[in-house]
C-alpha cells in the first residue's frame, strides 16, 4: 500500500506541476477553457506565475486580490501581452462591478500604451461619461424580499418603474422616454455596444441615476445606457416599464433567488445553500455557466434578459451526431440592434444538465455556421423557467437550479 500511494502522490503532484506550467496555463485561457484554468491555478498554489493567479481571481470576482496580482504582473513586464491582458482584465472587473473611475484609469493606461486599440478607443467615451459622476457605490443593503411578476420594482431618483434583470447586460439599460420621466440627464456618447443580434449599436446616450432602491438595497450612480424606444424590447412596452437591469446592480445583491411564484429573494440571505457547485465564472463582462449535454462538459453565457437558449458552432462541434439528426431552418435573433436572420439547424429534445438538475429543450437552435459567441451557447430563460427555484449566487460563484414541474 504504502508503494501505490508513493505512486499515487507522485503521479497527482506531476499533474499539478504540469497544469500550472505557463505555456498550458495560456493555452487554456486562449482557447476560453476557463474552468479547467481555474482548477489548475488552485491546484498549483503558490508556485502559479501572479499574471495567471490575477486572471483566476478576476473570472471569480476576488476583486482585492485580483488587482493587486494583475497590478503585479503589468509592473514585472509593462510591454508584454500578459500586461495588455492584465489591463483589459482590470478594465472588465472595474466596469462589471460599476467602478467607472477605476475602469476609466485603466482605460487611459491601456489608450497610452496602446493609442490605435480599436477596442479601447470604442469604451473610453462612455466610461468619460460615467466616471463624471462618480463609482456605483453600495449605501445599504439588506436581506430582500419581493413581488417580481412583472419585475422588479425600483425607484430612480425617487419615481417607481419596473424593471427586469438581465446578467447579458453590462451596463443597466432603459429607453428614452423613461429617462426624460425620470429626469434623467442624458449625454451622446459615440461607442458602438454589443448585443444579441449581432447588429451592435452605433452610439447611443448614457445616465447616471443618482438615487436607486429596489427593496432594501439602496445605491448611488447607476449607470445607464439611453436607446430610442423604438428598439427592443422596449417598443411594446410601456412607459415605466422600458428598462433592464444590468450586471453592476445584480453583483450589488451579492446573491439573488427567483421561483414559479413570482417571488424574488435578493441579499446575503439568498445565497445558495448545500455543497456549492462552482459552475459560474466571469469571462470579461459575461457572466458564463457550465453545464452538460450527453455528458460533454459545455460552457454557455448566462442571459436572463434572453428568452430562448440559442446554440453556438461550439455546441455543433462538441455534439456533432445531433446536430445532423436535427432539421435545416432560419431563425431570427432579435436584440437591442435589431434582428438578424442566420441558418440554423433545429433539433429533437435536448438534455441540458445545469447542476445537479436536467432541464430538457423540445426543440432547441444551434447555429454551426455563424457563431454569435465566443461560447457553447447563451443559456436563456427557456432553460430556468422550468426550475422550481433558481438562485443566482455572485458570492460563491454559482447557480443552482431547484427541481419543480416540467
Amino acid at each position: 500500500m504504502g508503494f501505490l500511494i508513493t505512486v499515487i502522490t507522485v503521479l497527482v503532484c506531476a499533474w499539478a506541476a504540469a497544469a500550472q506550467a505557463p505555456d498550458e496555463l495560456q493555452k487554456m485561457l486562449d482557447a476560453k477553457q476557463n474552468f479547467a484554468m481555474r482548477d489548475a491555478v488552485e491546484h498549483g498554489g503558490s508556485r502559479v506565475p501572479v499574471f495567471y493567479r490575477g486572471a483566476v481571481e478576476a473570472s471569480l470576482n476576488e476583486i482585492a486580490p485580483a488587482r493587486k496580482h494583475l497590478k503585479r504582473a503589468i509592473q514585472n513586464d509593462p510591454h508584454s501581452k500578459e500586461a495588455s491582458d492584465a489591463l483589459g482584465m482590470l478594465i472588465n472587473m472595474a466596469a462589471r462591478n460599476g467602478h467607472y473611475r477605476e475602469a476609466l484609469r485603466w482605460l487611459e493606461d491601456a489608450h497610452a500604451a496602446t493609442p490605435n486599440s480599436e477596442d479601447v478607443n470604442n469604451w473610453l467615451p462612455a466610461f468619460r461619461a460615467f466616471a463624471e459622476a462618480g463609482d456605483m457605490k453600495i449605501v445599504h443593503l439588506k436581506s430582500s424580499s419581493v413581488d417580481c411578476n412583472d419585475g422588479l420594482r425600483v425607484l430612480i431618483n425617487g419615481k417607481p418603474v419596473m424593471y427586469w434583470a438581465d446578467t447579458g447586460g453590462l451596463q443597466s439599460v432603459m429607453g428614452e422616454s423613461d429617462a426624460k420621466m425620470l429626469g434623467l440627464t442624458l449625454k451622446h456618447v459615440e461607442t458602438k455596444g454589443g448585443e444579441a443580434s449581432g447588429s451592435g449599436i452605433p452610439g447611443f446616450d448614457v445616465a447616471v441615476a443618482k438615487d436607486f432602491v429596489t427593496g432594501r438595497l439602496h445605491l448611488r450612480n447607476v449607470g445607464f445606457i439611453v436607446l430610442p424606444d423604438s428598439r427592443e424590447p422596449f417598443a411594446h412596452l410601456p412607459a415605466g416599464q422600458r428598462g433592464m437591469i444590468g450586471l453592476p446592480v445584480l453583483i450589488a445583491m451579492q446573491a439573488s433567488r427567483w421561483d414559479q411564484t413570482g417571488r424574488c429573494e435578493f441579499g446575503p440571505d439568498a445565497r445558495a445553500n448545500g455543497p456549492g457547485l462552482r459552475n459560474l465564472l466571469f469571462d470579461g463582462v459575461t457572466p458564463i455557466v457550465q453545464a452538460s449535454v450527453d455528458g460533454k462538459s459545455l460552457t454557455f453565457s448566462l442571459d436572463t434578459g434572453a428568452t430562448d437558449t440559442d446554440l453556438n458552432e461550439g455546441f455543433a462541434n462538441a455534439l456533432p451526431d445531433l446536430v445532423k439528426a436535427g432539421q435545416k431552418e432560419s431563425r431570427a435573433i432579435t436584440g437591442y440592434g435589431g434582428s438578424n436572420t442566420y441558418d440554423s439547424v433545429v433539433m429533437g429534445p435536448v438534455v441540458f444538465r445545469v447542476g445537479s438538475m436536467d432541464v430538457t429543450l423540445k426543440s432547441p437552435h444551434v447555429f454551426p455556421h455563424h457563431s454569435l459567441g465566443i461560447f457553447d451557447g447563451n443559456l436563456g430563460d427557456d432553460i430556468l423557467n422550468q426550475a422550481k427555484s433558481v438562485t443566482l449566487d455572485f458570492s460563491t460563484m454559482e447557480l443552482r437550479l431547484e427541481q419543480g414541474t416540467q
